[in-house]
């Protein structure tokens, strides 16, 4: 199955099953993160499912500032021109992959849960004939599986290029920052000197009175002082002055990404009692808490608006509260199916799950399929809770005005 990247109009396209990838122009900003950063940790409260909005987690490249190299068989194959492994054009693969992978993740996401919730997700309402109700039905079959089916044949391409380590990683990567994590590598980013520094003989000068142009050993003995400096540093007056000094020589972007490299950092090295909230499917496995599933009556409440639903709610107050019933009594029905499924994932473990999603969704990987299937029914649940108490509030509600 060919994976091709047929992105939008600012956004890379190349064929990870070709017998040669054509290098793309190389972009400033690689992979959209969050603008604000966490400057404290703040631990996931268990009992209530907040979720952590500090959480980060590191890897041995954050594919933003840092990669992994091509395996030398997919450059003398022609998967790759040699030029491809240059840090700004290996920027530039990862972002077009990711992003395709990301939007493939949240197709998967939305389809699944229209299925759940018995709507079209086209409009984000019930069907209304039964020729859409049909039609529905054979887009459940078929597009969840067409979905995973590319989102693995992405990952293959990248397999073939870079090895099975890399692709173990970015998977990681991608996973993270689908549910809203935040990824750092575990070195801190190496930059380029400024030729104006160079130039001035701010690294040294050669017997001969030629400028000394630092290399890459050089480079990263120079960051990792600084970095480590900043990970000391008590101050925020403390931190500018070294950033500063550092963004003489390397420039400010250069600054700014160690800069952010040294409070995630922080934030890394924290420890709390737990890293994961519950929906998130490495709460669950042995590299991320090995945490054991909250018990059912623990699942909190999410907090839903009447706008969330997606309903136009009708003005006249008797429609407006038969409607309401209506979707009470599907939502009770819905959330005691997702509690049944919850505890029987609990109980039988991976036998409870299908060969699908134990061969081809997660490609054999027996424990991440458990644990995802876990995160997204505590999230039905903790979601389904959330509507049933809105839906009854306004029961009560016309009831009282009745």
């Amino acid at each position: 199955m060919a994976a091709k990247l047929i992105h939008q109009p600012n956004q890379l396209s190349f064929d990870w099953n070709a017998s040669s990838l054509t290098r793309p122009e190389a972009k400033p900003n690689p992979i959209e993160l969050p603008a604000e950063l966490p400057t404290k940790p703040e631990c996931p409260n268990l009992e209530t499912g907040q979720q952590n909005p500090s959480l980060v987690v590191v890897l041995p490249w954050d594919f933003r500032t840092s990669f992994p190299l091509p395996t030398e068989d997919a450059v003398l194959n022609g998967r790759l021109h040699p030029t491809d492994v240059e840090p700004e054009n290996l920027a530039s693969l990862h972002e077009a992959l990711a992003g395709q992978l990301l939007v493939l993740l949240r197709q998967i996401d939305a389809v699944t849960e229209a299925q759940r919730l018995g709507i079209d997700p086209g409009t984000g309402r019930a069907p209304r004939t039964a020729k859409r109700r049909g039609e529905l039905e054979k887009l459940f079959e078929r597009e969840p599986l067409r979905l995973r089916q590319e989102l693995n044949a992405l990952f293959d391409g990248y397999l073939e290029v870079f090895g099975l380590d890399a692709t173990d990683v970015f998977r990681k990567a991608v996973d993270a920052w689908h549910a809203g994590v935040q990824v750092v590598g575990e070195a801190p980013p190496i930059a380029t000197a400024l030729p104006t520094s160079i130039d001035a003989g701010v690294f040294g000068v050669e017997e001969d009175g030629t400028s000394v142009t630092p290399g890459n050993i050089e480079v990263t003995a120079i960051t990792e002082w600084i970095a480590q400096d900043l990970l000391q540093s008590r101050n925020d007056s403390e931190r500018q002055e070294l950033l500063k000094t550092y963004a003489q020589d390397f420039g400010q972007p250069a600054a700014e990404e160690l800069d952010r490299w040294s409070r995630l950092i922080s934030v890394a090295d924290e420890t709390c009692a737990g890293r994961y909230d519950p929906g998130h499917p490495w709460y669950y496995l042995d590299e991320g808490d090995a945490a054991a599933p909250l018990p059912l009556e623990q699942i909190p409440a999410s907090t839903f608006t009447a706008e969330q639903f997606g309903v136009k709610w009708p003005k006249n107050p008797a429609k407006r509260r038969a409607l309401v019933e209506q979707m009470l009594t599907a939502q009770r029905q819905q959330l005691q199916e997702d509690e049944k499924r919850y505890l029987q994932l609990i109980n039988e473990g991976i036998e409870a799950l299908s060969q699908y999603d134990r061969e081809i969704a997660y490609a054999g990987n027996d424990d991440l399929a458990w644990s995802s299937a876990m995160a997204l029914k505590y999230n039905h649940i903790r979601n389904g809770r959330g509507r049933v108490q809105w839906l009854a509030s306004q029961v009560a509600q016309r009831i009282a005005e009745d």
